[in-house]
């Protein structure tokens, strides 16, 4: 997994963090939890160019999401496949939609996901791509994803 300087960046956030004062976030509808764990992202996007997982370090968790820090840019609006790791075993994963990405340094991001449904299984439960609202069609290309139907 990630060395070095992922580790450094979560630490200084931590302690940034707790000299802020508490404020309410009234943009967060659950409770954000720090966490330090690995976790990979695999591309749900049939149209992602690189199939291969990204390593990534966990910096908070909720309900609604997750934050972490990587060494590439995970571009908004994509799909993921979130895998969980706890003392070097797979615990879970969960389908994840990137809302955020930011450099922080020369080869560090600091981003964000929201929790969602995978795309190709709402097609195998019949709900059809056009039956999508124009804010989902804004951050889902359904026709980019492959039916579970169509795997052999």
């Amino acid at each position: 997994m990630l060395a070095g300087e992922p580790l450094e960046l979560l630490n200084e956030l931590d302690r940034l963090e707790r000299l802020r004062q508490p404020q309410p976030d009234s943009q967060r509808r659950f409770r954000r939890f720090p966490i330090r764990a690995d976790a990979e992202l695999h591309p749900l996007d049939s149209a992602c160019p690189d199939r291969a997982p990204l390593e990534v370090k966990l910096r908070d968790i909720s309900l609604a999401g997750v934050g972490f820090v990587c060494q590439q840019a995970v571009p908004i609006n994509s799909h993921w496949r979130l895998c969980l790791f706890r003392r070097g075993y797979a615990v879970g994963s969960q389908a994840l939609l990137v809302r955020h990405c930011k450099q922080v340094s020369s080869n560090l991001y600091l981003a964000g996901g929201q929790f969602c449904i995978e795309p190709g299984l709402l097609t195998l439960l019949d709900v059809p791509p056009s039956a999508l609202s124009a804010e989902d069609k804004a951050t889902a290309d359904p026709s980019s994803f492959v039916s579970p139907r169509d795997v052999q």
